[in-house]
């Protein structure tokens, strides 16, 4: 091990190396590992199964195949070939695991030094930051007129009611009826403005059961999935009572599940299921239908993104909204065998 050797008399600096967290890699100027670290072993071992002491001598690119022709195999020649004396730091993402990682490149007597750092969690952490700052900007949006386009369409609707009572106007009934389910139309969007809007407000907190909160929904639930032949399965453990606004919860219930059903063909099954997980209570909501593309999954949540012919792109937005204002955290998983949805609440 040349690398090592030259290094014996700094021991402590390798001893800092073998025990730090970041992924670290010595390459000399043919390409060749000379020194790597316990933690860079999980990045290599899916590859090749070989453990720490075996990889020296090994090509840095054999070891880590799924990298070439990747930004760090163009990045990683560029340091090595030109040897420029300033550290490279940037994040890229590792296709073959969906992970991020932060990858620092310096270049190191003809050869490279490496390191990477996944930093997958706090990608996630800035892309809900992100959507929880859209739908912060919306929600002030929103409440800033709300009331003010409430106020004119409530009149309007008013004088279209007393409209619908003209017996003069009786052939025209059928347009102020259009009219007026259009006005509450634009009023039901509102509201789910005004939920989006409460983001940051308290809310109306008090223990309750979540179990018994779906058992209440569940013959509601239940009757629009037997008009469309489908199913609605519970698996309910028995988990402690959570501190949480029970309407909110309960609309949070409501969208994920006719989303599902909405997802589904006749004979497919929707599956409730809660259960204790650590210091959190799982909700979770899977359905049979055919999954969520891959094209659009990083829009799931974006506010006024849908598929569907007639919907607002709202509903999921207030889903998380909701989840975040009750002390907790939603997440989703999605494959052509179907879609599952987790709220895991603090307890």
């Amino acid at each position: 091990m040349p690398l090592k050797s030259s290094y014996e008399k700094n021991s402590d600096l390798i001893q800092v190396l073998e025990n730090i967290t970041e992924a670290c890699f010595f390459v000399n100027s043919d390409w060749e590992i000379e020194f790597v670290n316990k933690a860079a072993v999980p990045f290599v071992k899916p590859f090749i199964g070989k453990d720490k002491e075996e990889l020296i001598g090994v090509s840095f690119w054999d070891a880590l195949p799924k990298f070439r022709d990747t930004n760090l195999y163009k990045r990683c020649h560029r340091v090595h070939d030109e040897q420029e004396t300033n550290t490279q730091v940037f994040e890229t993402s590792c296709e073959y695991s969906k992970r991020w990682l932060e990858v620092k490149l310096s270049p190191f007597k003809n050869g490279l030094f490496v390191m990477f750092s996944d930093i997958t969690d706090r990608k996630e952490r800035e892309k809900q930051k992100e959507s929880y700052d859209k739908l912060k900007i919306i929600g002030e949006m929103a409440a800033g007129v709300a009331h003010e386009v409430r106020n004119p369409m409530t009149t309007v609707k008013g004088f279209l009611q007393m409209m619908t009572q003209n017996e003069e106007l009786e052939e025209y009934q059928s347009i102020y009826y259009l009219m007026i389910d259009e006005i509450d139309h634009v009023n039901a969007i509102i509201t789910q403005f005004l939920a989006i809007a409460n983001n940051d407000k308290c809310t109306n907190l008090q223990y309750c059961n979540l179990n018994k909160l779906i058992m209440d929904l569940f013959p509601l639930l239940e009757t629009r999935a037997l008009i469309e032949a489908k199913l609605i399965v519970l698996d309910l453990s028995a988990t402690l009572d959570l501190k949480i606004d029970k309407n909110e919860i309960r609309q949070v219930l409501l969208n994920l599940i006719n989303n599902s059903l909405d997802a589904m063909i006749s004979g497919q099954t929707v599956q409730i299921t809660t259960y204790k997980e650590n210091d959190t209570v799982v909700l979770s909501i899977r359905d049979e239908g055919g999954g969520i593309a891959a094209d659009i999954l990083e829009n799931i949540g974006t506010p006024f993104f849908t598929t569907k012919q007639e919907g607002t792109g709202l509903g999921l937005s207030i889903c998380f909204s909701i989840a975040k204002r009750n002390n907790a955290e939603m997440d989703f998983t999605s494959s052509p065998d179907g879609t599952t949805f987790n709220i895991r609440f603090s307890c």
